[in-house]
C-alpha cells in the first residue's frame, strides 16, 4: 500500500470518499456538501491523496487551493515598504486527513504539494505567498512550517496565518 497525490477530479468515484471522516466537523461537511460542487465551478482547485492497494484508490485526504488577496494592513509583521493596499495571494482553504491515516507525515506530504504548487504558479503570476486559517488543532502544524500568525493564536476560532513565497523552500 502506498499514498500518492493526484489532482480531485469532481466526477470520478473515489473509494471510501463518502466514508471521509478527518474528526473536524468543518472539513467534514466541506468534503460531503461543497468539495465537488467548487471545483466544478472554478472556485478552487483540489488534489486528493489516495491510498493504492492493487486495484483500489481509496480516498485518504485532501487540500484545495485557489487565488486570493489580503490586504496590506492584514499582513502586520510582515509589512515591507512599496507594497500595494492588496496583496496578491494563493489561498489553502482546507485541508484533510482521513483519521485512520493520522500520524503517517501525510499533512506534511500533502502541504509540501500544496508549496510546490504555489512555488510553480508564482513563476507565472504575481502571488506574494500563502494565505490559510489554522484550526486550533493545526496552529502549531503551521507553525513549524514557517507561517506567520496575522493575529496571533485565536483558538478555539481559527488564526489567520501567512507564508511569504520568500520563505518558501
Amino acid at each position: 500500500m502506498s499514498f500518492f497525490i493526484t489532482r480531485f477530479d469532481p466526477g470520478a468515484k473515489y473509494e471510501g470518499y463518502n466514508q471521509f471522516d478527518c474528526q473536524h466537523a468543518v472539513i467534514n461537511k466541506f468534503v460531503k456538501d461543497s468539495l465537488k460542487k467548487q471545483v466544478k465551478q472554478g472556485l478552487s482547485v483540489a488534489y486528493a491523496l489516495l491510498e493504492e492497494d492493487g486495484a483500489t484508490q481509496r480516498f485518504a485526504g485532501f487540500f484545495t487551493i485557489a487565488s486570493h488577496t489580503i490586504a496590506l494592513s492584514a499582513l502586520g509583521a510582515l509589512q515591507r515598504g512599496g507594497l500595494p493596499k492588496t496583496i496578491p495571494c494563493v489561498r489553502l482553504i482546507m485541508l484533510g486527513i482521513h483519521h485512520a491515516d493520522a500520524g503517517q507525515g501525510l499533512g506534511l506530504q500533502l502541504m509540501n504539494h500544496a508549496l510546490d504548487i504555489v512555488k510553480v504558479g508564482a513563476q507565472s503570476i504575481g502571488s506574494y505567498g500563502l494565505y490559510l486559517d489554522a484550526d486550533a488543532g493545526a496552529f502549531g502544524f503551521y507553525q513549524k512550517l514557517g507561517f506567520v500568525p496575522l493575529e496571533g493564536d485565536k483558538s478555539p476560532a481559527p488564526s489567520p496565518m501567512f507564508l511569504p513565497m520568500s520563505s518558501i523552500p
